[in-house]
Parts: C-alpha cells; structure tokens; sequence
C-alpha cells in the first residue's frame, strides 16, 4: 500500500472514530468514564481534534433551526404534497435528511457541553462531586460544568442545567459560578444555580451570595458592573447579559426540591412549567403554535415519573402529547 493511500485510509478511520463519538456524546447517557474516554481519544492527536470539528460543523451546518428552549415553534409546514412524483431513492435521502435534521436539533448543544465539561448528569441523573478545595457540587439531570480554580479564586462554570453548592470555607479564596455572563460568589454556605430558557437562577439555602454581571468569570470588583446581595431564603435571576434582578424572598424547600425527587411548581406559567420537565426527558418538548403558554400551573411531581408529568400537566390544559422516542414530544 502507497504512502498516500495509508494515509486516507488514517483519515477515514479517524473520521468514522469521530462520527461515533458525536453518536455516544448525543445520546444522553454519557457516563464519566465515557467523557474521560472521549478526552483522551480527542487529545490523543491533533487529527482527533481536527477529525471532530469536522463533524462536529457538518451537524452545525445542518441544524436550520434554533435549538433554543421548550416551547419553541414548529417550523412552517412544507409546500404541496409531491408524493406521487417521488421515487425511492428521493424518499431514502429525503428520509435521511430529516433524520440528520432531527439528530441536530439536539446533537449540536449537546456536543458544545460535552467538548467544555469537567463534570456532567445524563437525562434523569443527579451526582454528587466532591470539587478540589473540598466543596461539594450536586448536579441536577442533564446538567454540566466547568472547574477553573486558581490562587484566590475556586471558579466554577455552569455549562448547562442545574447544580447546588456547599461552599467549604477559605479565608483567601472566593468561591464562583459563573453562568449566562453573571457570576454568583461567596466565602461560604450553600446555594444552587440553574439555567432554563437563557434565564439563570440563584437560591441562597445557608449564607450571602454576591451575584453580579454582565461581568468575565474572572472579573475582579469592578463599580460599574450591577450586583446584587442575595441572603439565606433570597433569590435572584437575570437573562443572559443582563444584570440580576433585586433579591427576593423564596422558597428553598420547593426551589431545591430536585433533591428529594420532587418537581414542585407553584404558579408556573405552563411553558416554563413544560421547559423544566423537559430537563428530565430524554425528547425536545415543542408546543404546538396558538397554545396559551402564559396560563399559571401548580403541580407536585416525581423525577422519576417525567414523561408522565409531561403528559399530565398537557391533560389539566386539554392537550395531547404525542411522542417520537428519543427525538421529540409535541404538545397539542
């Protein structure tokens, strides 16, 4: 075998390699060990690492769609119905075009999360990790972050979903995370973060956060960025790159009730309602255009029962749930 030919059949093998593993970081039950696998194969070489950008912008570039949060408009429909001029072969690429576009409405995201994570939860996990300085950080189902610490600040960036934060104390070191653009820091104590529908939100359980932005997750104190002192039972929120609201009081028990098991939703308008139950199922959850997502829920479920929340919570509204496993939940 010539030189030239070796060398394809590397790149090819490497490509399949790479295809694969967008296939297992997607499919949302990625262990630790499979993460640390992943690493090590992309580091291995910078072929590896080149190998999976490709892919990885090939999906990019097949996702026409924003992948935002639940709730989100089903797209126009197509034109008129050309079935009986189309052959086999039209309806295999066609079936495998909407294939592509189903698994890069979820593939893309996901794959951002994965390259960046430290530490992560599959759909319908919660763990608990144990963080350098002796923290302790629990991540919620479907949630992701980052570890950055060094001298004089422990930095934690949340990536995706959800996580609470028993801060151990150090006297020359703050402790911060980072998430939407705004950072939540403390000495001590014990609070969560969550991201759900570009909106961040920070529970003080035990101890004063300070929760300021839009600001670097390395910004030292700087007057003109807008901060907020959030108190034991305070709670706060802001919108990516915006600043946080005034603290409020809240109720912790039902803010952290994932930690028993429990969704408790008190007055929730029913798209948010939908989007956080979304977390705990391994389907995009989209609401059929022309459905009131402004009418105010209140619920207690089991984490362990999502899809049957999901389809409860469409039945006290009239609606249906229709589901394609893996891929999508339509509620109308």
């Amino acid at each position: 075998m010539d030189e030239h030919k070796q060398r394809k059949d590397i790149e090819r093998r490497i490509g399949l390699d790479a295809r694969d593993w967008i296939v297992r970081l997607t499919s949302g039950n990625v262990s630790d060990a499979d993460l640390q696998r992943f690493k090590a194969w992309r580091d291995l070489s910078p072929d590896h690492k080149l190998a999976f950008e490709r892919e990885r912008s090939f999906w990019q570039q097949l996702q026409a769609i924003d992948t935002g949060s639940a709730g989100m408009p089903l797209p126009a429909a197509a034109g008129p119905n050309r079935h009986v001029l189309m052959g086999r072969r039209s309806f295999v690429l066609g079936g495998a075009a909407v294939a592509a576009a189903a698994i890069g409405l979820v593939a893309v995201p996901r794959l951002q999360v994965w390259w960046n994570a430290d530490l992560s939860t599959a759909v319908g996990d919660q763990r608990e990790f144990t963080l350098p300085d002796g923290s302790i950080a629990t991540l919620n189902t479907d949630s992701a972050v980052s570890i950055g610490y060094r001298p004089g600040l422990r930095l934690v960036e949340l990536l995706k979903g959800e996580a609470e934060f028993k801060v151990a104390p150090d006297r020359n070191s703050v402790f911060r995370v980072a998430a939407l653009g705004g950072n939540s820091t403390a000495k001590a104590g014990r609070f969560s973060v969550g991201i759900l529908e570009d909106v961040a939100t920070v529970t003080s359980a035990e101890g004063r956060i300070d929760v300021a932005g839009p600001a670097s997750p390395t910004a030292t104190d700087d007057p003109g960025v807008t901060g907020v002192e959030v108190a034991a039972n305070q709670q706060t929120l802001y919108a990516r790159g915006e600043a946080p609201r005034p603290a409020q009081s809240a109720d912790v028990q039902a803010a952290l009730a994932w930690r028993k098991g429990r969704i408790i939703f008190e007055g929730r308008p029913f798209s948010r309602a939908m989007a956080e139950l979304g977390r705990y199922v391994p389907e995009r959850i989209v609401i059929r255009p022309g459905i009131d997502r402004s009418v105010p829920v209140s619920a207690v479920f089991s984490t362990a029962e999502a899809f049957a929340a999901v389809q409860a919570l469409a039945k006290t509204q009239g609606l249906s749930v229709r589901r394609i496993p893996g891929v999508l939940l339509l509620i109308s």
